[in-house]
């Protein structure tokens, strides 16, 4: 796009001061596009129930056409004092075309025409935004299938608590971030609704054929109250939640990954270009990029913070508070596409380091809970046996000792219900006896990744 030099100083139209501090050109640069195909359905729509003529209809479309072509190209003298590129288009198109484009605004508001811009400018974004997350989706089910064997040790309060497959571990990542593509779906379908017609607030005295709009842009319902329509934002604060759902839950998966990645787990290793050396330090790699998506959340959950603070005492209809309704999405999409395209990325080329998993799990009291199940199936009242249990693994840790290291007769000294398949407990074991819908035994993860893939698909069919 070419680029423009701002005009420093305010100039006076008509008793309204212009200038930086009241324009939104920077921001609404973004939404040319809507903002042309608003106008040439427009235009059409004029024509449809003769107000212009087709001859009129015809100059106005070719002229729009024309700047959206020099806009693409770079062509386009963009000028920011005129405040927003709402009057650039607009001063191009008379200059183009004449008094004929004057006619393009009879029945519409720039209060309507702004709301319709950025629901359409919203929508198209989250379409990008929802196939980067459906591609990342993809990345982790490929990843658990690739590492559908690898034991780990299961982690509550950092502290370990039971053996885990680390493909059930990237599963939960899935399972967590498809909530997110539904909230997606669903923030769409609340865009979806067009406020074109509205007017600057009260409706609009011309026979306006708002169906043929609403299916010229590509909306699929009209708004029923024009006061709603040009005063209300909860489609953006929605806009915001599904970015702030989505960036804390990466910030998360991230988090994992930073821990995974440090000498004390050494349970991962992350792609050298997703990492930093040390300015001081030659032995360090740092997870730089885990920990900028880390850091982003922070800007995402304030742009929501802010939007909602505007909104929250703002009178009915239009007010000029709304000018700032916009950017922080924006802002927040960016960074929602840019962090799901790095994690993508890095999720193809991770590798995991099975031994060191493995020996971090079996090294450790990690099988406790499944002994206290077997004196449960004993018939041993389970806080009992969890008792019983407690108290070996206590003594065991001051021994420096691990419960999976007690020999048959050791079992037998605690309780006399240990028999000889108690020997047969290990990580396999605890693993694949958690076969319940949605635990971690291979069974279930291959469960799990099936349904994934068919979730894949049937979102990347609607």
């Amino acid at each position: 796009m070419k680029k423009y030099k701002k005009n420093k100083t305010s100039s006076v139209q008509g008793g309204e001061i212009f200038g930086e501090f009241t324009s939104s050109f920077d921001t609404d640069i973004r939404m040319y596009k809507e903002d042309i195909s608003v106008s040439i359905a427009y235009s059409k729509m004029l024509q449809k129930i003769n107000l212009i003529s087709s001859t009129e209809s015809k100059s106005i479309i070719d002229g729009l056409t024309e700047i959206l072509n020099e806009i693409q190209s770079g062509d386009f003298s963009w000028n920011s004092s005129l405040e927003d590129i709402h009057l650039n288009i607009e001063k191009a198109l008379y200059e183009k075309i004449g008094d004929t484009a004057g006619k393009l605004h009879f029945g519409r508001s720039r209060n309507d025409q702004v709301a319709t811009d950025v629901k359409l400018y919203f929508k198209n974004r989250l379409y990008e935004v929802r196939q980067e997350l459906l591609l990342f989706l993809e990345e982790i089910v490929s990843l658990a299938e690739k590492n559908i064997s690898i034991i780990m040790p299961g982690y509550t309060h950092l502290q370990k608590g039971q053996p885990v497959l680390l493909s059930q571990y990237l599963m939960s990542f899935f399972t967590m971030l498809s909530r997110d593509l539904d909230r997606l779906d669903e923030c769409i379908n609340n865009l979806d609704i067009m406020p074109l017609g509205s007017g600057a607030f009260a409706g609009v005295t011309i026979p306006i054929d708002r169906e043929f709009l609403a299916k010229e842009l590509g909306f699929g319902k009209i708004s029923t109250n024009s006061i709603d329509s040009v005063s209300s934002r909860d489609h953006i604060l929605d806009v915001h939640y599904v970015c702030s759902s989505a960036i804390l839950n990466l910030s998360r998966i991230c988090e994992e990954f930073i821990i995974w990645s440090t000498d004390e787990f050494d349970f991962i290793n992350l792609p050298e270009q997703f990492t930093t050396g040390s300015s001081i330090m030659p032995q360090k790699r740092n997870p730089d990029y885990l920990e900028l998506i880390r850091g982003k959340t922070g800007g995402v959950l304030g742009n929501f913070m802010g939007l909602m603070t505007t909104l929250k005492a703002l009178p009915f209809t239009y007010n000029r508070d709304l000018q700032e309704d916009r950017s922080g999405a924006m802002s927040s999409l960016d960074t929602i596409f840019d962090s799901l395209k790095v994690l993508r990325t890095m999720f193809s080329e991770v590798s995991f380091n099975k031994e060191i998993m493995f020996e971090s799990s079996i090294n450790s009291d990690i099988l406790a809970t499944d002994f206290a199940d077997y004196l449960a199936y004993k018939k041993v009242p389970f806080r009992e046996a969890y008792g019983i249990i407690k108290r070996v693994s206590q003594k065991l840790t001051k021994e420096k000792k691990s419960i999976n290291e007690l020999s048959f007769d050791e079992f037998r000294d605690i309780s006399d219900l240990f028999e000889e398949d108690v020997m047969q407990i290990d990580l396999k074991y605890s693993v694949e006896k958690r076969n319940s819908l949605g635990g971690t035994s291979t069974n279930s993860v291959q469960n799990q990744i099936k349904n994934a893939k068919l979730f894949i698909k049937a979102k990347s069919n609607a």
